[in-house]
């Protein structure tokens, strides 16, 4: 074996044999690509952390929300089955 020469992992299980100079200048990229991504994705989980801040400060707690029946007014029902004609019997809401 050479000791001027080293493998260095590429991925997908792929392998280079690189001199020492070639590897820490592959290494150096490969670091800082790896820097940028990281600071990319934290920056992407800080705007998510401030967006559920902000839901949260304007959205009232659960106790304090409105029960869910009094979201939206029930249907009106036909008060008797074949009293519109158009409800065949159903009890459906009239037309």
């Amino acid at each position: 074996p050479d000791p001027q020469r080293v493998f260095v992992a590429l991925g997908f299980g792929f392998f280079a044999e690189l001199t020492l100079p070639e590897a820490l200048r592959h290494l150096e990229r490969r670091s800082s690509l790896l820097q940028r991504l990281s600071d990319s994705l934290t920056q992407d989980g800080a705007k998510i952390r401030a967006h559920i801040r902000l839901v949260l400060e304007v959205t009232p707690p659960p106790s304090q929300a409105a029960p869910p029946h009094l979201w939206a007014p029930p249907p009106t029902l036909c008060p008797s089955p074949r009293a519109c004609g158009s409800c065949r019997g159903c009890r459906s809401p009239p037309r």
